[in-house]
């Protein structure tokens, strides 16, 4: 993947958000490629272009029809080839047909959601027709194996010990079985906070649990 699929890509993606018409039969102007839908400020980063030199010569390309991303007027893409083509390429060759309409390949509009889509750095390098399908079976090939697999059986619950005798306790007792003090919070009987088990006081308004030294 190079930076001319990359700039291909990225205008399909804003067409498809921005103008799905064009994605099936509505021409583009040149300059409305150029200046609208895809200016460098725009697309710089989504694509990777290094320099508005980059973008200019990419840009050429795909209007020139490389790859055959765009048709149109096949004597004004010739045109822009033969810039190309020169010792010194022209690269600013496309500025002297502004109106110039440009259509999407329709056989070459990539579907929704494609790995192409993805930022400069994930796609750089990338076959993604290769490496997608790829994905795609590999992805399938661990759901099987993880709907083949039994269900692992469930942990036992660790014990609960008393904080105040140290004894063993279910996980789901209110009160320990040995010493019988309450091992879920209970609430303040002035203001209603929390009182832990191993609390005397509360810690918001001072008052004595019930039932210890100091309370009424």
């Amino acid at each position: 993947m190079d930076d001319l699929d990359r700039l291909y890509y990225e205008l399909v993606e804003i067409l498809r958000r921005e103008r799905p018409s064009a994605l099936k039969d509505e021409a583009l102007t040149i300059v409305e490629v150029h200046e609208q839908i895809i200016p460098y400020r725009r697309i710089r980063n989504r694509v990777g272009l290094g320099s508005h030199g980059d973008y200019e010569a990419t840009l050429s390309r795909l209007l020139a029809g490389e790859r055959d991303y765009l048709l149109g007027d096949r004597d004004v893409q010739e045109e822009l080839r033969a810039g190309l083509a020169e010792s010194l390429p022209d690269i600013r060759r496309f500025l002297a047909f502004p109106d110039v309409r440009v259509r999407l390949n329709a056989e070459k509009v990539p579907p929704p959601g494609d790995i192409r889509y993805a930022p400069p750095e994930l796609r750089q390098g990338v076959d993604w027709v290769s490496e997608a399908i790829e994905s795609h079976e590999e992805e399938r090939a661990a759901e099987s194996q993880v709907s083949d697999e039994p269900a692992a059986e469930p942990e036992p619950a660790a014990p609960s010990y008393c904080p105040i005798c140290g004894g063993q306790a279910p996980e789901s007792a209110a009160f320990c079985p040995h010493c019988g003090r309450r091992l879920t919070p209970e609430a303040c009987p002035t203001c209603g906070a929390d009182l832990h088990p191993v609390w005397s006081f509360c810690s918001q308004c001072g008052t004595p649990r019930p039932g210890t030294e100091g309370s009424a």
